[in-house]
């Protein structure tokens, strides 16, 4: 196949075909033509079958990257841009198979005077919401001070931010070359904090372009002030506590050493301490919290073998991981 667009979109798919469905036909329907790498992490649900039904694996648009294992949103993204760099393409735009671009979402990206050596973002917003409520509470730099914003309205056209989500993160090949591929070994979670820390380390400002806008799910969260720190709680099954938890001891052990005793890890002992009261089952969260402090802590990254229980087995029932989860 021959790149007929300036743009891929590449998006990371596992047992959601339904979703990533709609997905594409909200790429399909972008008023600025873009290419389409769908990379299916190993799904099991009919995902290529269905594409192929719909019609989708022989469109000049998409080109279908079909993993042999499942290596979580964070290796789909590196074989993602991987395949992409091989190309001629000169941006990339990466996001989940849940998200829902508006039909000029990349045109009021492309619109911009876009410097090849900055992170981009488009906005992502509740698909529900009717405040325009953002999907992840944004971290802005407002008079050289961190601010949380969390409604669409409050941000500036082009906002510069601390990070922006692998849900309309837009960059350019020159500086995927520069700093290279998201962390594999991440699995899940955080891998696109700490890809726009590595950009930043690089010289590059993370800016999220307002009216680029990407419908979501939304899960809100409970926000919480622990010795001065500023946490949002969101419930999560153990296994997820597990990668969320072991990849911020990893993003601050690299970019923060001296914040991973004074903010990290005071944070995750308040959040493991209020999961106790909050989560219907006590002791697997805190084994997934202990768990992941003690990998975090010895580098033990990469796709981890959990116990049954962390996994979500609950009386031999699977909970809290439902079809598209890692």
């Amino acid at each position: 196949m021959v790149d007929i667009t300036e743009v891929a979109v590449i998006v990371v798919t596992h047992n959601r075909r339904q979703k990533l469905a709609e997905c594409i036909g909200a790429l399909l329907a972008q008023t600025v033509d873009c290419d389409i790498i769908l990379v299916d992490n190993a799904s099991t649900d009919g995902t290529k079958a269905y594409l192929d039904e719909l019609g989708y694996s022989s469109h000049q648009r998409i080109r279908y990257l079909g993993l042999h294992e499942n290596l979580g949103g964070s290796g789909g993204f590196y074989h993602g841009l991987e395949y992409a760099m091989g190309g001629s393409w000169q941006w990339f735009w990466l996001m989940d198979d849940d998200a829902l671009p508006e039909k000029d979402a990349l045109k009021h990206l492309r619109n911009q005077k876009l410097s090849p050596h900055n992170v981009y973002g488009s906005a992502a917003i509740g698909i529900d919401s009717v405040k325009k409520q953002l999907c992840f509470p944004v971290r802005t730099l407002k008079h050289g001070k961190e601010q949380f914003v969390e409604y669409h309205y409050s941000l500036n056209d082009m906002e510069k931010v601390v990070w922006l989500p692998f849900l309309g993160f837009f960059i350019h090949r020159e500086l995927v070359a520069k700093i290279g591929l998201p962390d594999k070994d991440f699995f899940i979670l955080d891998d696109d904090v700490e890809y726009s820390e590595r950009a930043k380390e690089n010289g590059s400002e993370i800016i999220m372009v307002k009216n680029s806008i990407i419908r979501h799910p939304i899960q809100r969260p409970a926000l919480f002030y622990f010795l001065g720190i500023k946490i949002y709680y969101r419930s999560m099954p153990p296994w997820k506590i597990y990668y969320d938890v072991r990849n911020k001891i990893m993003i601050a052990k690299r970019y923060y050493p001296v914040a991973l005793w004074t903010k990290t890890l005071p944070g995750i002992i308040f959040r493991a301490v209020f999961s106790i009261f909050h989560e219907s089952e006590k002791l697997w969260p805190l084994q997934a919290y202990l768990a992941a402090v003690k990998d975090g802590l010895l580098n033990n990254t990469g796709k981890t073998m959990l116990p049954p229980n962390l996994n979500g087995i609950k009386n031999g029932q699977r909970y809290g991981n439902k079809t598209g989860d890692w």
